[in-house]
């Protein structure tokens, strides 16, 4: 593609691409830039001359990309992003005054552990503030990132190791803990901690976390070590409900510590340190390098690192 000629080329229609990206839709894509769908319409006729490009093929959902507009889109973002730092005010940010939509990538985990113990208080400091939560992968979080479609990803594990152009900030750090109900015979306190045997560990059945309907985890993994085995007899897609399952029947579970503590009120639960050492993790807040300094992005990633979750740092 040759160069584009800026005395030619109007620099507004980089936002009209940048809508139609985020939307996939031209019509939804006017709705968001408040124009008329047939002055949409004609701004992309005019960037596929630029361009020399279809950028957007029409399909039954709305439109898809083209291998050129994948391409080029995560510079756009960036030339787009740097304009708006620079016309944006240079005052104190106020985020009583903000009225956005933020959309932040997060597991069920990250809701629980990082956003639910601050939301309170973005709430009280943010009224306006609308939250957009939603679930990604670590490749479709880092493509999302580069497009400008999220705002801040909450990730761990693999995400740890992602290339350069994305800013990690550490929220805290996350360990395995055991789960069984109250009172559970197999228990034994030591001191101020439940603690439980291998030999019951492995015999008792286990419930799983496993959203794919897999029947093994990390715990079977260092179990195989040890030479042992364990018995898994549920599998469940969501973690939220594993500790009402096992507060209610003979079941434990290694969930995530965080959880365990968040939770074991409200189902009844007793944890108790494993028989076994499982790896811990990190919970990271995750941004493009670009937008690291985005008024609204800045403050609600330092809201996000104040670690206030039940479990205290680890």
């Amino acid at each position: 593609m040759p160069p584009l000629d800026l005395t030619r080329f109007d620099l507004n229609l980089l936002v009209v691409l940048e809508a139609l990206w985020i939307e996939r839709h031209v019509g939804r894509a006017a709705a968001r830039l408040h124009l008329s769908q047939s002055a949409t319409s004609h701004a992309l006729s005019r960037l596929r001359i630029a361009f020399a490009d279809q950028l957007f093929i029409r399909n039954p959902r709305g439109i898809a990309p083209t291998p050129l507009a994948v391409e080029v889109m995560p510079r756009v973002a960036e030339v787009l992003e740097s304009v708006r730092l620079i016309a944006s005010p240079r005052g104190s940010f106020d985020p009583s005054r903000l009225q956005a939509k933020l959309w932040v990538a997060a597991t069920d985990h990250a809701i629980l552990t990082v956003i639910a113990p601050v939301l309170a208080k973005i709430q009280a400091a943010a009224p306006d503030l609308v939250l957009g939560l939603r679930p990604a992968d670590v490749e479709s979080a880092l493509r999302m990132l580069d497009s400008g479609e999220l705002d801040i990803v909450l990730g761990a594990g693999s995400f740890a190791q992602i290339p350069q152009r994305f800013d990690c900030q550490r929220v805290h750090q996350e360990r395995f803990i055991g789960i069984a109900r109250k009172g559970h015979p197999a228990l034994v306190q030591r001191g101020k901690k439940w603690h439980m045997g291998l030999d019951d560990f492995v015999r008792l059945p286990h419930i799983l976390v496993s959203p794919r309907g897999d029947t093994r985890g990390v715990v079977d993994a260092a179990l195989e070590s040890l030479g042992r085995a364990r018995k898994v007899g549920v599998a469940c897609p969501s973690f939220l409900a594993v500790p009402f399952m096992v507060g209610a029947s003979q079941s434990i579970a290694v969930v995530a510590e965080r959880v365990a503590l968040r939770m074991q009120e409200t189902a009844q639960l007793a944890v108790f340190e494993l028989p076994l050492a499982l790896p811990t993790w990190e919970v990271w807040v995750i941004r493009a390098q670009g937008r690291v300094t985005e008024p609204a992005i800045e403050w609600l990633t330092n809201m996000l690192l104040r670690d206030e979750s039940s479990g205290g740092p680890l």
